[in-house]
């Protein structure tokens, strides 16, 4: 099955595991409530899913200050996270809105960043 993968550059007070878990749910099929008719199966078949996750560095200081900013380090890591090409057909929007969405609210992430999607 081919996938569509996605690179991000993250940076997050939390362990840049648990990040990548946390960006990958909100980008497929996490969701706080339970939705009727979804099964194990069905986030098997189309959840995102981490490929591969890789610390780049640990700071003491957040790139960009914020809110979200807790006093300690922040991890950077190269987070890689795949879909299955089923999640978009020929939808270029849905492509855009799932790999890119709403990402830079999630309050896991004091810094974050996308490269380009691809194939493969």
């Amino acid at each position: 099955m081919e996938r569509i993968i996605a690179t991000y550059f993250i940076e997050t007070p939390n362990k840049p595991e648990k990040a990548a878990e946390v960006l990958a749910g909100e980008q497929s099929s996490g969701t706080f409530v339970a939705v009727p008719g979804e099964t194990a199966e069905l986030k098997e078949r189309f959840a995102a899913k981490v490929e591969s996750v890789e610390v780049v560095k640990t700071v003491s200081q957040p790139s960009i200050p914020s809110d979200k900013a807790a006093s300690g380090t922040y991890t950077q890591a190269i987070v890689k996270v795949s879909w299955s090409v089923e999640n978009f057909g020929a939808n270029l929007p849905v492509l855009i809105s799932t790999v890119q969405g709403n990402l830079y609210e999630l309050r896991h992430f004091t810094g974050l960043s996308l490269n380009s999607p691809r194939v493969i």
